[in-house]
């Protein structure tokens, strides 16, 4: 079995060029597998939430680079194990500030608070030991190019197993010697060989591969040195980092903090004209740029039919049937892929009475 396992994952390097064991989860005391399946935390809302302010108490690293591949608070459901990411077992699980969870406590461990609760069996809660990165629990959202880099795989990690590893994956080489990772996803936004910048949508978290519930594993990674894992959080641990690959703060502030972009926000006003009852002056519009609108009108039924389609902010007037009530509902997407809609007041157009023109 152990000559098998390593066939497998000397191929699985060869063939993609990547972590092969990312985002691989296992019950406790088993060891990793290429086909084992477990419960992912990222079906509990149980852990920290990052919300983009916090501190960490370090400084930035020379190279940093990163800024968090979402948008919004969101549940940390496992993090990057410096008592070797691995993928090993060894009972223990070590943070970034050097706070240690262990196999030793006999369940829960109240003093660590980074996301690991007992399993549905009530066996050992250390989900993740040997985790080579963070885990969020993003549930079918998007996703966000952590830096501006290169799409170099955009593909299922596996494309002969749908179950297998981390699913519909996206890696990015950022030309510093880093990559980043984004596993386990529902849809795959862009292509290999792709430009992208900072906070652009790359495609939509999801629960492909491995995992048993939505998630997004985000991991950063040595392009130089067989894909070594590294922790975007450095060290500042009051011992010894137990892991010697890292390079230190790479978050550009030294905390992490969402992209600095526009996320839209649709405003649809639609109001009768004075002179003319079955006409409506309807607009739209939303912060953003490079913003492209589709806009509906809406019956009172609920049929929705095209308006005005692929189009920028703007105005129309839209004629109407009397008797009929309107609404109009408006959505857009940015030029960095984020979307949003919304929808108009409802406008009656009133009744023709008997003998009036029409």
């Amino acid at each position: 079995m152990r000559v098998l396992l390593f066939a497998v994952t000397f191929l699985s390097l060869f063939l993609y060029g990547v972590p092969v064991q990312a985002s691989q989860a296992q019950p406790p005391g088993q060891k990793a597998d290429k086909y084992v399946r477990w419960y992912y935390p990222g079906q509990m809302s149980y852990g920290p939430v990052e919300d983009g302010s916090g501190t960490t108490g370090s400084s930035p690293a020379p190279g940093a680079f990163l800024t968090l591949p979402f948008m919004g608070p969101h549940i940390v459901t496992s993090i990057f194990d410096h008592c070797y990411p691995d993928y090993g077992t060894s009972g223990a699980v070590c943070r970034y500030d050097g706070v240690k969870a262990t196999a030793a406590i006999g369940g829960p461990d109240p003093s660590f608070t980074a996301g690991y609760a007992q399993t549905p069996g009530g066996h050992d809660y250390l989900y993740y030991d040997g985790h080579d990165g963070y885990d969020y629990a993003l549930t079918y959202e998007p996703v966000a190019a952590a830096a501006p880099g290169v799409v170099i795989v955009a593909n299922w990690l596996d494309p002969n197993c749908h179950t297998c590893l981390s699913g519909q994956t996206i890696e990015i080489n950022h030309g510093n010697g880093l990559l980043t990772f984004y596993g386990h996803l529902s849809q795959i936004k862009v292509v290999v060989g792709q430009r992208v910048v900072r906070g652009q949508v790359i495609g939509i978290s999801g629960m492909t591969g491995t995992a048993t519930g939505p998630h997004l594993h985000f991991g950063v990674y040595n392009a130089h040195r067989s894909l070594t894992p590294v922790d975007p959080y450095g060290w500042s641990g009051t011992y010894p980092d137990p892991y010697a690959w890292d390079q230190g703060d790479l978050w550009l502030t030294g905390s992490p903090r969402f992209p600095s972009i526009t996320l839209p926000s649709v405003t649809v006003n639609a109001a009768p004209e004075a002179d003319d009852p079955t006409a409506i002056d309807v607009s739209w519009s939303s912060p953003g740029s490079g913003n492209r609108y589709n806009v509906y009108s809406v019956l009172q039924d609920g049929t929705m039919t095209l308006w005005s389609g692929n189009s920028g902010a703007g105005s129309g007037v839209f004629h109407g049937r009397n008797g009929q009530s309107y609404w109009f509902w408006a959505s857009v997407t940015t030029g960095l892929g984020w979307t949003d809609a919304g929808g108009s007041p409802v406008v009656a157009v009133p009744v023709l009475n008997h003998g009036e023109a029409s």
